[in-house]
């Protein structure tokens, strides 16, 4: 059984290796938009400024959420879409919402807890904490739904000797977090314990799954294979502004920020 599905993955691997990515659909939205993104179940997210719209797969809005107190939606994680995380980097808040964007427990503020440059976050679906990289003391940051810091990972360019840029995304799955810079993936454990770094750039999207890791840095798509530790590019005729979502269902988001494109490798 292991020898069998060690061939499938082979093949499975070289076919990735040989295709093109191909667009199979496009939406257009005429007013644009900040950000999008899509989640496991196939629901869409719309940012526009401080407006976020879910809309299902045939494209009618489900739900929406907006607080111009606020002011504009910085990041939205949907890892888990039952717990969706919006962060207003300005205000320097996270709010924790549910599958129909209602917001849940109590606005978490960074400020307060003396967290005042965070550049990004992201959902721990391990045990419900919130990662976050603090740009101005260079570390990653956990913290829980009570606001009580319970890892920092101490100045990185301390640690990691041949870190060269900060961190612009943070991912996480499968129990691992992904610190991504314009030109490295660090990858630590739920611990904060680093595993391994991979030299190559997914500055504008990281897309996880089992045994490979698609990154993306604006001009090229790459696999990498996580069991052989080599990587291998992937045709890509039209450039995005960032690439997201999972293997089977990832989107392009265009340029002027009005089209997304609907992608899958052939």
């Amino acid at each position: 059984m292991k020898k069998l599905f060690n061939i499938i993955y082979f093949l499975f691997i070289c076919k990735l290796c040989f295709c093109q990515v191909k667009i199979y659909r496009n939406i257009k939205f005429e007013d644009g938009f900040s950000d999008f993104k899509i989640d496991h179940y196939g629901f869409m997210y719309q940012i526009k400024n401080d407006n976020l719209l879910k809309i299902s797969a045939d494209g009618n809005i489900t739900h929406s959420y907006s607080n111009k107190l606020y002011g504009d939606i910085f990041q939205l994680d949907v890892s888990n879409p039952l717990r969706p995380l919006l962060f207003y980097r300005d205000q320097g808040l996270l709010i924790t919402l549910d599958n129909t964007l209602s917001e849940q427990e109590s606005v978490i503020s960074l400020n307060e807890i003396g967290l005042y440059q965070a550049k990004c976050i992201a959902n721990s679906n391990f045990d419900n904490g919130i990662w976050l990289y603090d740009i101005d003391m260079n570390e990653i940051i956990k913290i829980d739904n009570f606001s009580n810091i319970i890892y920092r990972s101490g100045n990185l360019s301390v640690i990691f000797s041949n870190m060269k840029s900060p961190v612009v995304r943070l991912y996480e799955k499968n129990k691992k977090l992904y610190a991504v810079t314009e030109e490295k993936i660090f990858v630590l454990d739920q611990f904060g314990a680093l595993i391994k770094i991979i030299n190559t750039s997914a500055n504008k999207g990281l897309i996880i799954s089992e045994n490979n890791l698609l990154c993306y840095d604006g001009k090229n798509l790459k696999l990498y294979d996580d069991l052989q530790f080599k990587v291998d590019t992937i045709q890509l005729k039209t450039e995005f502004i960032k690439v997201q979502g999972y293997t089977e269902k990832f989107i392009g988001l265009s340029k002027n920020l009005k089209d997304v494109y609907f992608l899958k490798i052939e």
